[in-house]
């Protein structure tokens, strides 16, 4: 899969291919997102919870989206994104 996903921090090629199977295949489509949607998008399309590091990837991801690629200096890892 090619994918601009990968530009984002923490998204590699497996990630890219969760995400796009869950219906977000490129950055476009993640703009205006709520990350807990993503999340609960990815868990439906694996069939299962998955590990909640994923849903701070994805705040970290929606707010690259957002952002047009620029995250904030306090939010450039994803531990930042942590509850």
């Amino acid at each position: 899969m090619n994918s601009d996903l990968t530009k984002i921090p923490y998204i590699g090629k497996i990630t890219a291919q969760y995400l796009a199977n869950a219906g977000f295949p490129d950055i476009e489509s993640l703009k205006g997102q709520d990350p807990q949607m993503v999340y609960l998008q990815d868990c439906l399309a694996q069939g299962e919870q998955i590990n909640r590091c994923a849903l701070y990837i994805y705040r970290l991801a929606v707010c690259y989206a957002d952002n047009d690629g620029v995250l904030p200096p306090d939010k450039q890892h994803w531990w930042n994104f942590k509850d």
